[in-house]
């Protein structure tokens, strides 16, 4: 738990390099950075990271209260599931399966993996569960 703190702390308080807002980055294509919102980041759609032929390329995603999905994360170029995280004010849900998210996912409150969701990372939640769906399935990068 001390662990999971340092690592969310330290990852809050990464400068933001872009502001995604609350819009919808479902379907588009991101290079290596730390992306944040104020508010909510929700991802309909496939997001595809851009490693840009570096292995080491590290994605932070800062949202300040929730992340929402309906969609996969694909990675290209090097880009590696180790390297991706996301840091989340409130709760994460990963929803539209059969999907594959890919990074590790920091809570402060609660993560809910709905039915048919590949995990390719780990789901650590400060203060509330991890509940899972129906065929869910989490693999470490």
């Amino acid at each position: 738990q001390l662990d999971l703190t340092t690592a969310y702390n330290t990852l809050a308080g990464l400068p933001c390099g872009t502001v995604v807002g609350t819009a919808n980055i479902g379907g588009t294509t991101r290079a290596a950075g730390v992306y944040c919102s104020p508010s909510s980041i929700l991802v309909t759609g496939d997001l595809t990271l851009d490693g840009g032929g570096d292995p080491n390329a590290v994605f932070v995603f800062q949202a300040g209260s929730t992340i929402t999905t309906a969609g996969s994360i694909i990675l290209i170029n090097g880009a590696q599931a180790k390297n991706v995280f996301w840091q989340v004010g409130s709760s994460a849900t990963l929803g539209g399966g059969p999907a594959t998210w890919q990074g590790s996912i920091l809570a402060l409150t609660t993560i809910t993996l709905n039915n048919n969701i590949t995990l390719i990372g780990r789901a650590l939640a400060r203060n509330g569960a991890v509940t899972l769906g129906t065929s869910d399935t989490i693999t470490l990068p």
